[in-house]
């Protein structure tokens, strides 16, 4: 419970004092007489604030961790990318323990091994601490800068338990002589920890092996019948070497439409180059989108069977993607209403969605009834009944 405003500033007083003197003389050698004696008041006034000694030790460092999520709300402000941010975050704790030997030497040889801690509010504020930590490598996982099958969690007991033992090493040892010259040779060894490799050559061929493998086993089978095993054997590597390059069966075909979508996204931005007319540019972005879907029909099965109907899909940097690439088309509408290039009473919303939805609609009927029996001999008829909508 927080202590009622009157009361707070006999709490810190406490607090510095029973912080000064478990430094210096120890937690077990210090009684409560001599923390009241330092602080200039009755033993009986600290039992109003404390209810013992272990209590008083575990809320020292709660103030400390209250100011420092303060101060690293501030350093934040303005910084872009997560690589950037917790950068700043880790240089941030080591410039803390630097100046506050005598506070960590506390904190990690008498509060971290009282059990008590873990379930006290202290604990609580320092996980609000260590949560600024966690928003920043989720983010770094969803922008791409860090690998995402990375538990965030593993990657916090990495950055906090390689601290502590520095920290060990420092008070016990004196090495280093300051915490902070370890700081560029720690966060070299983090950020490559963490960071997206860039794939080699013969890594992008095996990759794509596995990729084009499950691309013929999940629309031969489906992608629910397919097995792991399956993909390696078409792909003809071992299932050890699949979990190299994907997390699961689901990171394999998200990572199939990630892979597509960026393939359709750069086949269109070329074709529109130095295109001005609107309708034209229109025709065109439906046009290739039609010849995509006809030149890769394996992947479009698997994109509006499994992909389409799925929700996590909507989760994924491959939705991102897609929506994206759905956005040139509303874009190309828009500018047509307002240029007068189109009717001016559509809705480029709906009308994106209508091209869509006959083209995903037809695809499934061509899947699954045969009707048509080649999506190629309707992309003319699709293409005609589109445009016409929004002549004038």
């Amino acid at each position: 419970m927080k202590p009622s405003p009157d009361k707070e500033p006999t709490r810190a007083l406490l607090l510095t004092s029973a912080e000064t003197l478990f430094a210096t003389q120890g937690f077990l050698q210090t009684k409560i007489s001599d923390i009241s004696d330092q602080a200039g008041i009755s033993a009986n006034t600290v039992y109003e604030h404390f209810k013992s000694k272990d209590e008083l030790l575990i809320a020292i460092p709660e103030q400390k961790v209250i100011e420092n999520i303060k101060r690293n709300e501030d350093h934040l402000r303005g910084l872009e990318g997560a690589g950037v941010k917790l950068r700043k975050l880790v240089w941030n704790y080591l410039e803390f323990a630097s100046n506050n030997k005598d506070y960590f030497k506390l904190f990690l040889f008498e509060i971290r091994s009282n059990r008590d801690f873990y379930n006290s509010p202290t604990h609580d504020v320092i996980k609000q601490y260590t949560d600024v930590y966690r928003q920043i490598i989720v983010e770094g996982q969803q922008t791409g800068e860090f690998q995402r099958d990375l538990s965030p969690s593993l990657i916090l007991h990495l950055i906090f338990g390689a601290v502590d033992s520095i920290l060990i090493t420092w008070i016990i040892e004196n090495r280093p002589s300051n915490p902070l010259d370890l700081f560029e040779d720690f966060f070299d060894v983090l950020i490559n920890a963490v960071a997206v490799k860039q794939p080699t050559a013969g890594d992008k061929d095996k990759r794509l092996k596995i990729l084009n493998a499950a691309i013929s086993i999940f629309s031969q089978i489906g992608y629910k019948k397919a097995r792991i095993q399956d993909i390696a054997k078409t792909a003809g590597v071992g299932e050890g070497t699949i979990y190299k390059y994907f997390s699961s069966k689901e990171d394999i075909l998200f990572s199939i439409a990630l892979d597509r979508s960026k393939e359709l996204i750069e086949e269109q931005k070329e074709h529109l180059s130095g295109i001005q007319s609107l309708d034209l540019r229109l025709e065109i972005l439906i046009r290739d989108y039609l010849h995509y879907i006809n030149k890769n029909t394996e992947y479009n099965a698997i994109f509006n069977f499994d992909c389409r109907y799925n929700i996590a899909f909507y989760q994924t940097e491959a939705y991102g993607l897609i929506k994206q690439f759905t956005r040139i088309f509303h874009d190309t509408l828009m500018e047509g209403v307002q240029t007068n290039a189109f009717r001016p009473n559509i809705n480029p919303y709906m009308v994106t969605k209508m091209i869509f939805g006959v083209i995903d609609h037809t695809s499934i009927s061509s899947i699954m009834f045969g009707r048509p029996r080649r999506f190629s001999n309707v992309s003319e008829a699709i293409i005609e009944l589109l445009m016409n909508a929004l002549k004038r």
